[in-house]
C-alpha cells in the first residue's frame, strides 16, 4: 500500500503535525494508509446529500454488522440482544468501571499498559492494582496476578490483544486467568479492538466463548477503529456477556454512556460488511514491515531488542542495552529526528523502552530505522 508523505503532512491529524517537517513520526497508534475506498464512499454519500441530521438507521446497523464480523473473523457469534453500541472503546470502558465500582475500589491493570486506561482508573477515583508483566515475552502469569489482588479489586481489564507488546493470549494463559478471576468474583472487560490486526501463524483468542468461568461476567469491547484507520470516527461495539452489566445498563436511557455519531456508524458498518480485502491488503504491508524491523534488529550490533508482536501494528523497543537507554524516545527525537512514543507512558517500570508504530510506508519504515540504527552506533 502507498503512503504519500505530502498528504500527509496537509492533514489535520496529530500523527503527522505535532513534530516539524524533518520529523518522521511513528509514535501515535494510526496508521499512514488511507482508509478504504468503500469507507469514504458512504461517508461521502452523506456529503453529498446534506444528510447530518440523526440517522438512527446507521446505528441500528452496527450491532449486526458487528455480530457477523465476529462470527466470520473470530469463530463466535455474540448475541445481538446483549450487545450495546458506545462512542469508543474508551467510552465503553469508564462506563463499565463506574457501574461495577465505587470510589476507593480497585480496577486491576496489566502493565504495561495503554496509558489512558490508567488515567481513566485515577481520574474517576478509582484505586489502580497494577500487575507487572515481564518481558521478554510479556505472558501472563497467574502468581502475579494472585499475589497482587486485594480486597478492593472488583474489576480487571485485559488487553487481547495486548498494547504496547502486541502479545496475544493463549488458551492456557485464559484459562489461569479465568480461575482467578472468577476465585476472586472480578467483573472483566476485555478490550479486543487490535483482534483484526493478527500476523500470520497466530490466532486471536476472544475471552468470554473460551471458558465458562467467564461467560458470566466478561464485556468484550470491539471497534474498527485500528483494523481499518477509523481512530477519529468515534465507534464501538460491545458485547456484554455478563447479566449483571446488563442489568446495571438497562437503568440508564441508551444515550446515557455516549452513543456513535452517524458518520462513525456508517463508516464502521461499511468496514465491517465491506473492508475485508482492504485489510488483507493491510496487513500484507504491516508483516512486511514487521519483519524487515525485527531482521535488521537482530542483526545490529547496537543492543536493541525488539519482542516479536503476534498483534498490532506496534513494536515494543527496549533500549535497556543500548547507547540510549535512558528516556530513549526523547534522545532519538534530538540524534535521529524521529518520533517513538516514550515507554515510561505505559509504566514507571519502562523508561528503557519505547513504542514504534509500523503502519506505514516500507519507504517511511527504511528511513525511521536507518536514522535510529545510526543514531544508536556512534
Amino acid at each position: 500500500m502507498e503512503v504519500d508523505r505530502q498528504r500527509l503532512r496537509s492533514l489535520k491529524g496529530v500523527k503527522w503535525s505535532k513534530y516539524g517537517p524533518d520529523v518522521i513520526p511513528a509514535w501515535v497508534a494510526d496508521m499512514d494508509f488511507p482508509p478504504s475506498p468503500r469507507i469514504l464512499s458512504e461517508i461521502q454519500k452523506m456529503v453529498d446529500l446534506g444528510d447530518f441530521g440523526y440517522r438512527y438507521h446507521d446505528v441500528d446497523l452496527l450491532i449486526p454488522a458487528w455480530c457477523e464480523w465476529v462470527e466470520e473473523s473470530h469463530g463466535w457469534l455474540p448475541p445481538a440482544d446483549e450487545c450495546r453500541v458506545f462512542t469508543s472503546s474508551m467510552n465503553a470502558l469508564e462506563a463499565m468501571m463506574l457501574l461495577h465500582t465505587e470510589p476507593g475500589d480497585g480496577v486491576v491493570l496489566f502493565s504495561p499498559i495503554y496509558m489512558p486506561f490508567r488515567a481513566a482508573v485515577e481520574q474517576a477515583g478509582r484505586t489502580v492494582v497494577d500487575v507487572q508483566l515481564q518481558g521478554p515475552d510479556w505472558k501472563f502469569e497467574a502468581n502475579s496476578f494472585k499475589e497482587s489482588l486485594n480486597s478492593k479489586a472488583r474489576v480487571v481489564l485485559f488487553c487481547q490483544p495486548h498494547n504496547p507488546t502486541g502479545h496475544i493470549y493463549t488458551k492456557e494463559e485464559i484459562n489461569d486467568f479465568a480461575e482467578i478471576a472468577a476465585e476472586h468474583d472480578l467483573i472483566v472487560i476485555s478490550d479486543e479492538i487490535w483482534a483484526d490486526l493478527v500476523f500470520e501463524g497466530n490466532k486471536h483468542l476472544s475471552l468470554f466463548p473460551n471458558h465458562d468461568k467467564l461467560r458470566n461476567r466478561t464485556v468484550t469491547i470491539g471497534s474498527a477503529s485500528k483494523a481499518f484507520n477509523l481512530a477519529g470516527a468515534r465507534c464501538c461495539v460491545a458485547h456484554v456477556g455478563s447479566a449483571s452489566t446488563r442489568s446495571h445498563l438497562e437503568k440508564y436511557p441508551d444515550h446515557y454512556f455516549g452513543l456513535p455519531s452517524s458518520f462513525g456508524s456508517a463508516a464502521t458498518v461499511a468496514a465491517w460488511k465491506h473492508g475485508k480485502s482492504w485489510l488483507q491488503d493491510a496487513k500484507k504491508q504491516i508483516q512486511h514491515n514487521r519483519d524487515y524491523i525485527y531482521s535488521r534488529i537482530l542483526q545490529d550490533p547496537s543492543g536493541l531488542t525488539m519482542h516479536l508482536p503476534e498483534s498490532t501494528y506496534l513494536g515494543w523497543l527496549d533500549f535497556s542495552n543500548t547507547s540510549l537507554s535512558n528516556q530513549p524516545s526523547k534522545e532519538l527525537l534530538y540524534k535521529a529526528q524521529i518520533a517513538l512514543e516514550p515507554g515510561d507512558k505505559f509504566g514507571e517500570q519502562c523508561g528503557s523502552f519505547a513504542r514504534l508504530n509500523f503502519a506505514t510506508g516500507i519507504d517511511i519504515v527504511e528511513e525511521l530505522l536507518e536514522r535510529m540504527l545510526n543514531a544508536l552506533n556512534r
